[in-house]
């Protein structure tokens, strides 16, 4: 799934974890992407080559390797290291479980929309992925279900600020 579907997640969250600041629940949202262009440009994993279109939907050309991002073992890993950190800052067990459930979010994203290419634990583990992407049927619902979340996280968002704005009083 494409940022617009994190920050969605993302926005959604921020009533749950109100003294949060949005940013920081965004680059969660991201957390995992984050980490995979950290991974390729350091050498440790490979960006899959694929071809996009309406009729096939997302075609894998030359595969990828994202077992350190994108595993589910090491998605769960990255989650926990994140509301541990989070925790750190905020003090708060409920905020920093939060921060890592919006981690962990973008694997479940992801794996609805990917076809089988995330692994299990790491390399050479079985893939994971429903592959909603690999049809071009899918890919068109994909793309809504994208900008579904991002609405849906926009409302919560928008709601949640309107409903605990500081009233001003007049005299």
């Amino acid at each position: 799934m494409g940022p617009p579907g994190h920050f969605g997640i993302a926005l959604a969250a921020k009533p749950l974890a109100p003294e949060v600041p949005l940013w920081a629940l965004l680059v969660a949202s991201e957390a995992l992407d984050l980490l995979s262009f950290a991974f390729e440009a350091l050498g440790f994993e490979e960006f899959a080559l694929t071809q996009t279109d309406f009729v096939h939907g997302v075609q894998t050309l030359v595969p990828g390797s994202v077992p350190y991002s994108h595993g589910l073992l090491m998605s769960i890993i990255w989650s926990i290291l994140f509301g541990a950190l989070a925790y750190i800052f905020f003090r708060n067990r409920r905020t920093s479980l939060i921060l890592g459930l919006v981690v962990f979010s973008h694997w479940i994203l992801d794996f609805i929309v990917h076809v089988q290419d995330l692994p299990l634990l790491l390399q050479g583990s079985p893939p994971l992925g429903l592959g909603l992407w690999g049809s071009g049927p899918g890919l068109v619902a994909s793309i809504i279900l994208e900008f579904i979340l991002l609405a849906g996280g926009l409302t919560i968002y928008f709601v949640f600020r309107k409903r605990n704005k500081p009233q001003v009083v007049q005299e």
